[in-house]
């Protein structure tokens, strides 16, 4: 019975996460400090993909999280290049490219916003109180990067596939993330 109830959930949040991927360049409302773009980098009217992706406001980038690594405070990621098909209701779909970075945190108060999969929406988090703890978590599910000794954290609140906008300072330190929808 338990499945049954499931579903309703789930339909609630991907329907609450659809705008979040959508392929219309209205869609990113992220100028200055307001919330970030679910769009990606390096996407254009003509990338010959049959559609365009809405691009990233000034300082933000999409990134794609490997893992966190030191004391819960380096993210490494590859940056993310987006493809939206025209007329498709698929939405934006993320890939990793190039090479992997590290980025972190401008300070314990980043905020940094995450799909709550338990929640059925997304949930804002600082670094300090569980934000970078719930990314850590969910992009490593099966506990593998792990120190010795600690037991496997449950991933039960992660939504899926680790991409996020972030917006970057000079010093290439987050200041703000969110975990974004791809299909």
């Amino acid at each position: 019975m338990r499945s049954v109830r499931a579903i309703p959930a789930a339909a609630a949040l991907v329907a609450a996460l659809v705008p979040l991927a959508a392929c219309d360049p209205a869609a990113d409302t992220s100028a200055g400090d307001g919330p970030p773009s679910s769009a990606s980098p390096g996407a254009s009217a003509g990338d010959g993909k049959g559609g365009s992706c809405p691009a990233p406001a000034p300082g933000h980038k999409v990134i794609w999280v490997h893992h966190v690594e030191g004391a819960m405070n380096t993210v490494v990621a590859k940056e993310a290049k987006a493809e939206c098909r025209a007329g498709s209701q698929e939405g934006i779909s993320y890939h990793p490219v190039g090479q992997f970075g590290n980025y972190r945190p401008a300070s314990g108060s980043t905020v940094i916003t995450v799909i709550s999969k338990k929640e059925s929406q997304q949930k804002k988090l600082t670094a300090r109180n569980g934000g970078i703890a719930h990314v850590k978590t969910c992009a490593d599910p099966d506990g593998e990067q792990f120190d010795s000794g600690q037991r496997k954290a449950d991933t039960s609140d992660c939504w899926g596939l680790n991409f996020y906008d972030v917006k970057i300072d000079s010093e290439n330190r987050i200041t703000r993330m969110t975990e974004v929808y791809s299909s």
